[in-house]
C-alpha cells in the first residue's frame, strides 16, 4: 500500500484533471468538430446548374454563339450568390466555356474542373468544396457520339465511408427525330456507364422530362434502382411548367424534403430579355438536394434487400 501511495503522489490534482479531460475528448471522437464533420460526412449537398453559355469573358466576344450577351461583374455576382445560396458540397455545371468561367461563379473555397474540346466552347464542369478530398477526374467520350455532342465528366471522391462517383452530363437538345435518336443513343451509353458503377450521383441537363418519358428513364436505369431528387417536384423556373429537364439522380437515397430550386429575382415568368438583366443570368435555375451518404456495408444491405423484393 505504501508503494502505491507513493506512486500516486506523482500526479497533482491539476494534471489529473487535464489528463481525464483529454481522455474524454479522445473517447468522444469530437464529432461536433467541423474538421471531423468534413472528413466523415453523413450527407452531402449536391447541386446542378445549366449556366447558359457561361464564358469567362476573356477574349470571347467573337466566339460562338454570336448572339450571346457578354456578362458583367454584376451578372457573375448574381450567378455566384444564387448557385452558392445553400453552400453546396458538389456542383455540376452545363454550358460553360472552361474552368476559368467556373471560377467566376464560385469562390476560393471550391476546386473546379471542366471538359476540354478542341474548337468548341460549350463544356460541362464540376466544382467541389476543397474540404473534400481532391477527386480523380476523367472525361466520358462515350457520350460524344459525333463531333458537336458533348462529353461527360466524372469525378471519383475517396471519402472515409468509401468512394463516391459524380458524373455530369448535358445531352442533345432539340425535338426532331434525329435529335431524339441521338439523345436515345446517349442515354444508352450513359446507362452502360452507370451499370458498372455503384454509389454514384448523376447531375445533368437531359433535355427530356424523364418523369413523363418513361422509356427514356428505363433506358437510363436498366437494372439499377435509381432515385431522382426532383421526381415529385414541380418546376416554376421561368414558368417551365412542362416539368424538369435538369435532374439529380443517385443509386442511393436523397433526403426527401431537401430538394430546392433557386429562382432568380429577375424571374418574372418569361425568359424573353425583358427586363434586360435576364440575359446575363440563365434560362435555367440551379437545383439542389441533400444526398444521404451511407457506408459500403449499408449500401450493400439496402441493395440486397431491394433485389430480394424484386426477385423473390
Amino acid at each position: 500500500m505504501g508503494i502505491r501511495a507513493k506512486k500516486n503522489r506523482r500526479f497533482s490534482l491539476p494534471s489529473l484533471f487535464f489528463f481525464s479531460t483529454a481522455l474524454l475528448l479522445l473517447a468522444s471522437g469530437s464529432k461536433s468538430d467541423p474538421i471531423y464533420a468534413q472528413n466523415s460526412p453523413s450527407s452531402l449537398v449536391i447541386s446542378g446548374f445549366n449556366a447558359m453559355f457561361l464564358y469567362d469573358e476573356e477574349g470571347d466576344r467573337t466566339k460562338f454563339p454570336p448572339n450571346r450577351r457578354a456578362r458583367k461583374p454584376s451578372d457573375f455576382a448574381i450567378l455566384r450568390d444564387t448557385v452558392l445560396q445553400n453552400f453546396p458540397d458538389i456542383i455540376g455545371f452545363q454550358e460553360i466555356e472552361n474552368e476559368s468561367a467556373l471560377r467566376k461563379v464560385t469562390t476560393e473555397n471550391y476546386g473546379c474542373a471542366a471538359t476540354k474540346t478542341h474548337g468548341y466552347s460549350q463544356e460541362v464542369g464540376l466544382c467541389w468544396k476543397k474540404s473534400l478530398p481532391t477527386p480523380l477526374l476523367s472525361e466520358l467520350p462515350q457520350l460524344s457520339l459525333r463531333p458537336g455532342l458533348r462529353k461527360g465528366i466524372m469525378a471519383e471522391f475517396s471519402l472515409p465511408l468509401g468512394k463516391l462517383t459524380v458524373i455530369v452530363v448535358h445531352l442533345k437538345a432539340g425535338h426532331s427525330n434525329e435529335d431524339q435518336y441521338e439523345r436515345h443513343e446517349q442515354l444508352k451509353a450513359l446507362g452502360e456507364i452507370l451499370s458498372h458503377r455503384k454509389r454514384f450521383v448523376l447531375i445533368g441537363d437531359f433535355n427530356e422530362n424523364l418523369k413523363s418519358k418513361k422509356a427514356s428513364w428505363n433506358l437510363l436505369k436498366g437494372e439499377l434502382f435509381l432515385r431522382s431528387a426532383n421526381h415529385k417536384a414541380s418546376s416554376d423556373c421561368w414558368q417551365h411548367q412542362k416539368g424538369f429537364i435538369d435532374y439529380l439522380i443517385t443509386d442511393m437515397e436523397w433526403n426527401t424534403s431537401s430538394f430546392r430550386q433557386f429562382k432568380f429575382k429577375a424571374d418574372d415568368g418569361k425568359f424573353d430579355g425583358n427586363p434586360p438583366e435576364e440575359m446575363g443570368l440563365s434560362d435555367h435555375c440551379p437545383i439542389s438536394a441533400e444526398l444521404i451518404w451511407e457506408s459500403e456495408r449499408k449500401y450493400r444491405a439496402r441493395t440486397a434487400r431491394r433485389n430480394s423484393e424484386r426477385y423473390p
